[in-house]
């Protein structure tokens, strides 16, 4: 067995967009058998057979190729920068686990208890105001959607790696005795369950439009919701950078004018902005080149960066910085695809935009940078968050 080192060429950054979707993709080119990461511009495999090593190296060039074509079209640009006044601290998670605050129950799952708990349910009841003075609607969503539903959205078309399916047992007796035997969770175990039908919600707002499909609203509509979501990550699942399945708190509106979209965006951001900058948080706000559109993954991104129609919220951490929060400007593109239209005759054609907040990387970044003793947090901050 060997340990391939491959260089990178220079331009893989660590926490890039390009260094995030390469080590998303290798394993679909080099196999789930092989784990892969990235040192000193060098991309290292181990465990690999000599007879592999020309084959894989070929698999993990190519990966490298198409991660860099996937964003060479697209430059993140930062609208909005403060520079707060906390250091960061390191090792915040594992504080909170020995503070018996974070229980880790699997790669990338996590249980919140005590201050933790206490700091989600704060941040998010903070948001839930924000959200209904501009005039929301709560909904409560179940965990899963209807495969058929991402398949109209278009997230399999860039995202089906992320995907969780879910299916019960083939209705037999020998799918039964195979459950109780353990033997499901084999990988033969599969030949037991019935295809799939359901996959796990990976956003909130996807609900909103599979409960409105086919059908005409009257406009506008705000709504927000908080759901827990799913997304299969392969890499860096041990702490709360990247999780399998996290906190989501959405506020979605529909209307006739794209203009009224952009202004309940900036809205958000400017409240979102607002109380982190009165706190003293340091954050930025960027172009994002994250795909929320379906079809072509490049083409998208480059227009979503080109026009600001995706911007995300980031904090910064130890060794990088966190997405926490992203405005997205959908235009016609959902709604479309559901075709959701207005009940109204007037002939105007519906629009839709989401704000989502990613709660737990937010608790994550804030413990980051102000430490795990929520006492000596700002006062300010814990007046408005009523901790």
């Amino acid at each position: 067995m060997k340990t391939l080192e491959i260089p990178l060429g220079g331009d893989v950054e660590v926490g890039s967009p390009v260094y995030k979707t390469l080590l998303e993709s290798l394993p679909y080119y080099l196999g789930d058998q092989y784990v892969a990461l990235v040192k000193d511009d060098r991309l290292i495999i181990e465990g690999v057979p000599e007879s592999l090593e020309n084959q894989l190296t070929r698999a993990a060039l190519e990966s490298l190729v198409a991660a860099k074509a996937e964003h060479e079209r697209v430059d993140e640009r930062c609208l909005h920068s403060f520079e707060g006044r906390y250091p960061l601290h390191e090792g915040v998670f594992e504080l909170l686990q020995q503070q018996r605050a974070i229980f880790a129950t699997g790669h990338g799952k996590l249980v919140y208890s005590g201050i933790v708990a206490d700091v989600f349910r704060a941040i998010d009841q903070f948001l839930k105001r924000h959200c209904l003075g501009l005039g929301a609607q709560q909904e409560m969503y179940p965990p899963a959607l209807e495969a058929a539903t991402l398949l109209r959205a278009g997230y399999f078309d860039i995202l089906a790696q992320h995907a969780y399916f879910i299916t019960p047992l083939k209705t037999r007796l020998d799918s039964l005795r195979a459950a109780r035997e353990g033997d499901v969770t084999r990988a033969s175990g599969t030949d037991h369950l019935q295809s799939p039908s359901w996959v796990l919600s990976p956003t909130v707002c996807h609900h909103c439009f599979e409960a409105r499909k086919d059908s005409d609203m009257q406009l506008p509509l705000t709504i927000t919701a908080i759901n827990q979501c799913s997304r299969y990550e392969v890499h860096d699942t041990h702490g709360m950078r990247r999780l399998r399945m996290y906190w989501m708190r959405e506020c979605v509106l529909f209307d006739e004018e794209e203009a009224s979209i952009v202004n309940f965006l900036d809205n958000l951001i400017s409240i979102t902005t607002d109380a982190l900058q009165r706190w003293g948080i340091s954050h930025q706000v960027v172009t994002a080149n994250d795909p929320f559109f379906s079809n072509s993954a490049t083409s998208k991104r480059a227009f979503q960066t080109m026009f600001s129609l995706k911007r995300e919220l980031k904090l910064p951490i130890p060794d990088g910085s966190l997405a926490c929060a992203s405005f997205n400007n959908h235009q016609r593109s959902l709604v479309e695809s559901f075709n959701i239209q207005n009940v109204d005759a007037s002939g105007k054609r519906v629009t839709s935009g989401c704000v989502a907040w990613g709660l737990d990387r937010l608790i994550f970044a804030l413990f980051s940078q102000l430490g795990v003793e929520v006492n000596h947090w700002p006062a300010q901050m814990r007046s408005d968050l009523e901790l």
